[in-house]
């Protein structure tokens, strides 16, 4: 059975009449009374009644009618959609992220405002998992942390983040008006694991090669949001990057005399020429202002 099968069935079934239908499709009779032929004898059922002056829809052919006007309008919004998926109208984004989402709300909600037909899905995810996970297609673009070693990956830096010490708000620290490094010797820290964040962690761990002393790491976690968690629960404190919004209870502060920074970038495959990826793009620089 064809498209034009169902085109055919449904203009007789309006005109009930041979030669207005062939007429309403533009063809000649003979191909119209072939076609219905064929139709009825695929399914094995008769659609139509019909005499030298009569045609009517049998019972087979009313439910079949209906089946039929289903399958038109499918088709056709299938069509639609297809158009504006790809004007980048309509579809679905899928974003990855690791620490926090923060920093794409406001992104989020212009491109939603633009774009209200594309949905937008969210996956939490760690630099690694989302570079795995783009190069297999899952997401459609990352905010990893730099470095992004995969030639079939585009990475683009947006920002520069510094480090800052995460603490309890009831912790003697807080109430220090400095903080320094050494001021942190004597503290428990919980950070993310390497397998979790390659990057953040040899950038710790780096950090503490110049200060004279290696950090009390007594807790690793699978992502920085975790950390925050176990942080605000009295387990310690943590060096974060300040796009991570520390919890409630806890309190983010400036290391005076440290000054080492984490690179976030945007990556998505080379070969997605996708327009709402390229409409999401555009969005992103235009507002936050990076070329």
């Amino acid at each position: 059975m064809e498209l034009r099968h169902i085109r055919y069935f449904l203009a007789l079934a309006e005109e009930l009449n041979f030669s207005r239908a062939a007429e309403k499709l533009h063809i000649a009779q003979p191909p119209l009374s072939k076609q219905i032929r064929e139709l009825e004898e695929e399914m094995g059922v008769r659609l139509f009644n019909r005499t030298k002056r009569h045609v009517e829809l049998t019972n087979a052919g009313k439910v079949f009618l209906n089946k039929a006007y289903q399958i038109i309008d499918q088709v056709e919004q299938a069509c639609i959609s297809t158009r504006l998926t790809s004007t980048g109208s309509e579809g679905e984004l899928i974003i990855g992220f690791s620490g926090s989402v923060q920093d794409l709300i406001p992104t989020i909600r212009n491109y939603r405002e633009r774009y209200p037909k594309v949905g937008i899905v969210l996956q939490q995810l760690s630099t690694p998992l989302q570079v795995k996970a783009l190069n297999e297609k899952r997401i459609d673009i990352g905010i990893v942390a730099a470095p992004v070693n995969c030639k079939k990956i585009h990475v683009k830096p947006v920002r520069k983040v510094s480090l800052k010490a995460i603490i309890p708000e009831k912790h003697p620290l807080a109430f220090k008006q400095s903080i320094y490094i050494r001021d942190l010797e004597n503290e428990s820290f919980i950070m993310a694991s390497k397998s979790a964040a390659p990057f953040y962690y040899e950038t710790f761990m780096d950090l503490f090669q110049n200060v004279g002393f290696a950090p009390k790491i007594t807790i690793q976690a699978n992502d920085l949001q975790t950390v925050s968690a176990l942080v605000a629960n009295g387990m310690g404190v943590a060096l974060l990057p300040s796009s991570i919004n520390p919890l409630s209870g806890l309190i983010q502060r400036k290391v005076e005399d440290i000054n080492t920074t984490i690179e976030a970038s945007l990556a998505w495959r080379k070969d997605n020429n996708s327009e709402i990826l390229e409409n999401f793009l555009k969005l992103y620089f235009e507002f936050n202002n990076n070329d």
